[in-house]
This record gives C-alpha cells, structure tokens and sequence, in this order.
C-alpha cells in the first residue's frame, strides 16, 4: 500500500504519494533523478501526485538505482514510454554521481521520447533548505558541497516562500583551508561545513535533497521551454575542477 509523503524514511523501500501544488495543475508525467549526493533519490510525478523513493546509500547509487525505478514505475502504474521530462541532479556534486544521473536521465529519456531538464543540485539545496527549515521565510543562503579533500563547491541564491532560487553568486570550486574571499558576509550556509565556516554564522548541515524538488524545479524549467534533447543533457562542470591528477613526472 502507498503511503502519505510523511511516511518515507531513509534506507528502506518505501514510496510516498502527495497531491501535486496548484502550480504543477497539469497532468504531465515527469521523472526525476538525484545522485548528486548520498542520496539516491527518484520522485515520478504522475496523475497529478508525486511518488518518491529516497534511500541513503553513499556509493551504491549504480548498484540500487534501476531496480528503484522499476518499483516506483510500477508502484504509479505507468509506461516509462509515457513520461514527458526527465530531470535530474546535474551537480556540482559527487563527480560520479552526477554523471551516473546523466546517464540515468538520458536513457530513460531515450526510450520514452521524453525531453530531459539538468537540474543545478546547488539551486535544488537552497530550495531544500528553504523549505526544511524556515518555509515562510525570504532571504539568502550560501550552498556548500565537497568536491575532495579540502575544495568545495560554493554558490549563493535568493529563496522566497513564493518563488523559485534565484542566483546571487555562481557556483565557484574554492580550495584550501581559509574563508574564500567574496564571500557574503552574514549570509548562512547549508551543505557540508567547511573548516573554515566562520563559527558565528549558522550552518545547516542537517538538509537533504530529495529527488521531488529536482523534478519541481527541472518542471518549472520545462515550462519556460528551457529542456533539452537526451543528447544534450550533461552534468555542470565548474572551471578549474577535475578529479583527475596528472601522472608523476608529467
């Protein structure tokens, strides 16, 4: 049996069913996919409800994603051929993890004739943050992800109880161990806290990201008429970040 979008918990199968908002009216069919992060996250909004499987897994989103979709495809009594968009995490974010929902996203789309959305994971925290923490409130808010060791991923949006993010400061990599400069001053953060946080500003570290919010923002970038063919769907690539390292003596 479904259960009500305030039953899914982590780490077990579970699917959650909720009535889609005013905004979402139309009965698109819209499949969406976060592996940014620890995450392994798929939502499926379908006859105007959104059902959703979240299980935390670290590294094991290759090993676990297929058969969630499979389960939710078929828990909404759906054709995957009949989905419209597909949008997913496009990062910054794990580098595997990102291109593991590309792939995901692309495929799917492929085969469903669908049209597909990168989702930027940055704008889809802030949005997550937003609504976890204070829902009514209006205000601005600094995106943390690590990339590795000591670089993280750094952007900033404007969020509003009303309205979708809207970017103040593009994602950045910022590596070593002090505050960056240009960083906005007073603004709280949300994501991985970096050691170098000033320790009198707040900090959320406690924000998940499901799957759902990346399908509510890659469908309200649909209606603008801002998808793309399968082909075309690639994860962000920030300057300056690679995991690779050149070989010794190169």
């Amino acid at each position: 049996m479904l259960r009500s979008a305030g039953a899914a918990r982590l780490g077990r199968l579970s699917y959650s069913v909720a009535t889609a908002s005013a905004t979402m009216a139309r009965m698109e069919t819209v499949l969406a996919v976060e592996t940014s992060g620890p995450l392994c996250s798929l939502a499926l909004l379908a006859g105007g409800r959104w059902f959703e499987d979240t299980h935390n897994v670290e590294r094991l989103h290759n090993q676990v994603v297929l058969g969630m979709l499979d389960g939710l495809v078929s828990a909404a009594g759906v054709d995957r051929r009949a989905l419209d968009l597909v949008a997913f995490g496009a990062g910054p974010g794990s580098f595997t993890g990102v291109r593991l929902a590309a792939s995901v996203a692309q495929g799917v789309a492929y085969g469903a004739g669908a049209v597909v959305c990168p989702v930027s994971s940055s704008r889809a925290m802030a949005l997550a943050w937003q609504r976890q923490h204070d829902p009514g409130a209006a205000g601005a808010v600094v995106t943390v992800t690590r990339s590795r060791r000591d670089a993280y991923y750094l952007a900033a949006w404007q969020v509003a109880a009303d309205t979708l993010p809207e970017r103040l400061l593009a994602d950045r990599l910022h590596q070593g161990d002090m505050a960056p400069d240009g960083l906005p001053a007073d603004l709280p953060g949300v994501g991985d806290r970096p050691p170098w946080w000033p320790p009198d500003r707040a900090f959320a570290d406690d924000v998940t990201v499901p799957a759902r919010i990346v399908g509510e923002l890659g469908l309200a970038a649909w209606r603008a008429g801002e998808a793309v063919p399968p082909a075309e769907a690639f994860p962000v690539y920030v300057q300056g970040d690679s995991p690779w390292r050149p070989a010794a003596g190169s």
